[in-house]
């Protein structure tokens, strides 16, 4: 019995290793992607973030089609993104939102990093209250490393890279609590959508 138990501990260190090892990989990918190659880093990053749970033969449940998942991220949505635009204090100014943006925002930003970071990340870790603060610190610090790194930011917009910590607890929570990706990735979506119409913080 004994032997199980160390078995089952090694096994599960292996697999945290093995975790941690697949999210370095793609922070620095991404970075160094940023810091060379910024004109294919939003497609190169997405195809990474997307594969990365596949090639470690992870089941990503949560992409099934979901209209409730759609739903519910359109109405947390509604509700914290109202709140946003009510404390920035800033117009939306939807010129600023180009068709291209909602298809580049939807394909190859949201719907990649919630399969990577909900999908992948947080299902292995747990789709707990632990879970869902790891998984957004992990979210937080890899915008800071890309953005501030491998994108050059610096001051207060490298800080503000940290602020996605708290969305992501929103997203996290969302998974953790529908079983499907669809929610997040809807919130994913518009978050960044209303981020850019009213020109950031």
């Amino acid at each position: 019995m004994e032997n199980q138990t160390s078995i089952a501990k090694n096994k599960s260190r292996l697999e945290l290793i093995s975790l941690l090892g697949v999210y370095a990989f793609v922070v620095c990918a991404i970075t160094v992607l940023r810091r060379f190659l910024p004109g294919f880093v939003i497609p190169l990053s997405a195809v990474l973030l997307f594969s990365a749970p596949f090639v470690m033969k992870s089941n990503v449940s949560g992409l099934k089609p979901n209209l409730d998942g759609v739903l519910l991220g359109i109405a947390v949505s509604v509700v914290i993104l109202s709140l946003y635009v009510i404390i920035v204090n800033k117009p939306l100014q939807l010129g600023r939102v180009s068709y291209s943006l909602i298809v580049l925002e939807l394909f190859l930003v949201a719907l990649p990093e919630e399969a990577f970071f909900r999908g992948y990340l947080q299902e292995k870790i747990g789709n707990d209250l632990k879970g869902v603060l790891v998984v957004s610190l992990f979210f937080a610090v890899g915008h800071f490393v890309t953005g501030c790194i491998g994108g050059g930011l610096g001051g207060v917009g490298c800080a503000k890279t940290l602020l996605t910590f708290f969305p992501s607890i929103v997203m996290g929570y969302m998974y953790a609590t529908s079983g499907t990706l669809w929610g997040n990735i809807m919130f994913h979506f518009l978050s960044n959508i209303i981020y850019e119409a009213t020109g950031g913080l």
